[in-house]
């Protein structure tokens, strides 16, 4: 089975943070590269970014997810079947995801 280059630690990626900021690229890159993205360089980011860019916390939906649904995860409620919060819910309503 083949994983994702970001998923491979002996891969070098072409486009990590740059200063501390995310490469105006990632932007560009679908939910689920975005993420990997972030979950490999999320310790070298110093710079604030506006989490509701990018797909930085799951695939369902930008930014991160609530407080209510992070402390119901944290309670060991398990999510909805291919929703990770009421975020990602909403952006389902509205047609964005």
């Amino acid at each position: 089975m083949s994983i994702a280059p970001l998923d491979d630690p002996a891969y070098e990626p072409k486009h990590p943070p740059v200063g501390g900021r995310i490469p105006d690229v990632v932007a560009k890159w679908g939910p689920r590269s975005q993420l990997r993205w972030f979950r490999r360089f999320r310790d070298q980011l110093t710079a604030y970014w506006d989490s509701y860019d990018y797909y930085s916390e799951t695939e369902h939906h930008r930014g991160g997810c609530c407080d209510s649904c992070m402390e119901d995860a944290a309670a060991g409620y398990e999510d909805l079947p291919d929703v990770c919060c009421c975020y990602a819910l909403r952006d389902e309503k509205q047609g964005q995801r």
